[in-house]
Order: C-alpha cells, then structure tokens, then sequence
C-alpha cells in the first residue's frame, strides 16, 4: 500500500521516537483508522506532538490526513462487487456488536442506571447521526417509564446545559468525542453540576473527560464511512442495554406504564 511505501522511504531517517510510530503503523495496518490520536500515544508511548510531527515528516498534514489515506486505500482495494458490500456490512454489523458487548463494564453500567433512576430530569444529547441515535433514546426512555428529552440542536443544548442542576442526568452521544459544539454544552452541564453519562467510541476523547460515567461503543466503521448505520447501531446497543437495566431494577413501574402505552397506540390504529 502506498502509505507504507512512503514509510519505507522515510524510515532510515526517522528519530528512535518517530521509529517507533511507524513501526507500530505498519503492525496496526487498517485498524489505527479507529484509534484517537491519544489512544496511540498511550500505546507507543511518545506525546501528541510527536505523532503530529511525524506525520508531517512523511508527507501527511497530520494524524487525520494519514488515517484519512489508510481509510482511502483500504476502501480502493476492496471488491466493488454487489455480494462483498452485503457481506461488509454484515460483517460491520456483527463486529460493532460483539465489540460493544465486549466492553460492557457491569459495575460502570450500574452507575449509570443508578443515576438515571435518581434523577429528577434526562437529557439526551447528539448531533447530526447522533441526533438521530438520540431521539431514538428518547421513545426507548419512555417506553420504560422514564420521560426523557433529547436536544439535538446545539444552540438549545447549550441553552437547556444552562437550566440544569445537580438533580439531572445529560446522556451525551457522541462517536467522535470531539464534536465542539456538544463538548461546549457537556462543559456547561458540568459546570452546574449534572450528571453526565458519555456514550463514545473514544474514551480518551475531550467529551469523555467531562464524564461522570462513560459507557464505551466500537465502532466498525472507517473514517470515509461517517455516518453507517452500524455506528448508529453500536449507540443504540447501548442505550437498549441502559433501558432494559432500569426496567429490569423497576419492573413493576416499567410494565404498568408498557400496558398504558400499548392501549393509547392501539386507540391510534384504526379498525
């Protein structure tokens, strides 16, 4: 593959530092498209500057721009046949599922619930596919018996963050982690002391550090795929799991309100 080419050329001047990036690049292949630039230094062991530097080093404007051509070769190299997109997909289907049940931490997830049952109000945030994943969240909350509002408008999630108090809980979806407008409005939330559940691929991400409680997703997805509905499914995974938890730990509340909501949808439907 190119990119690997171009670190061959470079690699015999490379410092003992930028050596060991491109070593790890060239043993990671396709998979460094879904690690954050922090997860990497956290695994090789050198700062932010360092990975910038030798990308920059090597021909790339940064670790985007590299992540960017990797994603672009492996697409390019993939068959363009009808039968291998149907088997991609089904393979990105099962993998985001595995892998987010995978990262499940029981005791994180119980925090989570806990919270959710006692707080007064819910807030769910998200933007763009996440505003979808979001709103989606917000008739699974209520099909259990909590009310949950989902803002994904980022002028009025700054402006409801502004609202909240120590008795609210902001579930913030976000695959990236690093959406500045949703970063703006966690940071708000926090400053007024709400309960912040981060749901992300990246738990090093800038969003993630303002969590009270993070629930990891895993995206199967590449950067030139922003948006599948398999990353949407990783989110929604888990806000099934955070629902079904709080109806299991309120049985008796969640199956009395399922009835109530089952009888007004089937005075809508028509004879």
């Amino acid at each position: 593959m190119k990119y690997l080419s171009i670190i061959e050329s470079c690699y015999s001047d490379l410092t003992k530092s930028e050596k060991k990036i491109a070593d790890y690049i060239k043993k990671a292949g396709k998979e460094i498209i879904y690690k954050s630039i922090q997860e990497v230094t956290k695994i090789i062991g050198v700062g932010d500057a360092t990975i910038i530097r030798f990308c920059k080093k090597i021909g790339f404007e940064g670790f985007q721009d590299l992540k960017l051509q990797i994603a672009m070769e492996d697409l390019s190299e993939q068959s363009p046949s009808i039968d291998s997109y149907i088997d991609r997909i089904q393979n990105n289907f099962g993998q985001v599922i595995d892998r987010t049940i995978s990262l499940i931490d029981k005791e994180v997830l119980d925090r989570a619930i806990t919270a959710i049952e006692q707080s007064k109000r819910i807030f769910i945030f998200g933007i763009g596919a996440s505003g979808l994943a979001a709103q989606e969240a917000q008739v699974s909350f209520l099909r259990v018996g909590r009310s949950a509002k989902a803002i994904i408008d980022s002028h009025f999630q700054a402006m409801e963050a502004t609202t909240f108090t120590k008795e609210d809980v902001v579930i913030v979806l976000s695959l990236s982690g690093r959406t500045k407008d949703i970063y703006e409005s966690a940071t708000i939330a926090k400053n007024n002391k709400a309960t912040i559940i981060v749901i992300t691929n990246f738990i090093l991400s800038p969003i993630a550090q303002k969590a009270d409680i993070t629930l990891n997703t895993s995206m199967g997805e590449s950067v030139v795929d922003g948006g599948s509905l398999s990353a949407k499914v990783s989110q929604l995974l888990v806000i099934d799991i955070l629902t079904t938890g709080y109806a299991l730990r309120n049985k008796e509340k969640s199956s009395e309100l399922k009835q109530i909501t089952a009888k007004s949808i089937l005075s809508k439907t028509m004879d």
